[in-house]
């Protein structure tokens, strides 16, 4: 009985020293590891698209809602009058993009009208003169040269007011695209490098109107630049 005892003990103080030995050699290893900082993986998922929104200038007016990938909006004359194009390069794999719209409630009229009470509307009509303008100039029919003389320009707090938001619907499996790039990192690996892999979603968000469609979109943070 002592004999088995003996051989059990011999086993067990083997299998401690052995895994000893197991865990030093991995730490070694794990300790000659470089880091080779942030790398995206998926990027090969990567596709641009145009996201669309129609209206009618002058009898609706657009709240664009702020987030994460919007910054503003840019003058863009190729666009066609009373559409906001959402440009967004994303990745398919991942997420799907859309842009959602709902009209503006009775309280979020009131808080945009109370923000500048004066100066909106005096702003607001410059910029819808200076479209009539432009619209002269280049030679409209005459039925729309008599409805721009008839002055019935439809004051803001008048209009249709609609908020617009981007959003994304989270599709993408990370465990899918992580066996996908398997062979990549482990031939990293074995370089000794290792990485901080952060998966790709949505790389850039564009938002673009015509010069005469921007006086009826309202964003927290609009730039007047125009796009190359």
């Amino acid at each position: 009985m002592r004999k088995v005892q003996k051989i059990l003990l011999g086993i067990f103080l083997g299998g401690v020293l052995l895994g000893g030995i197991g865990t030093g050699v991995a730490l070694v290893e794990y300790s000659s590891l470089a880091y080779g900082g942030e790398r995206l993986i998926g990027e090969e998922g990567m596709v641009t698209r145009e996201i669309d929104y129609t209206f009618v200038p002058g009898e609706e007016r657009i709240s664009i809602v702020s987030g994460y990938w919007i910054d503003g909006v840019e003058v863009d004359d190729t666009v066609p009058e009373g559409i906001i194009r959402y440009e967004v390069t994303y990745n398919e794999k991942t997420v799907e993009p859309s842009v959602c719209s709902w009209e503006a409630s009775k309280a979020q009229q009131e808080a945009w009208e109370d923000e500048n009470q004066v100066t909106e509307y005096e702003v607001f009509q410059e910029d819808v003169q200076e479209a009539v303008m432009d619209a002269e100039e280049t030679e409209v029919t005459n039925s729309q040269e008599d409805d721009m003389g008839e002055d019935e320009t439809l004051r803001p707090s008048e209009m249709r007011q609609t908020c617009l938001e981007f959003r994304v619907r989270y599709i993408h499996s990370d465990f899918a695209v992580l066996m996908e790039c398997k062979d990549e990192i482990l031939a990293e690996l074995k370089q000794k490098r290792i990485f901080n892999y952060q998966m790709s979603y949505v790389a850039e968000v564009r938002i673009r109107a015509n010069s005469k469609t921007i006086p009826y979109i309202r964003s927290q943070s609009t730039r007047y630049s125009v796009y190359p």
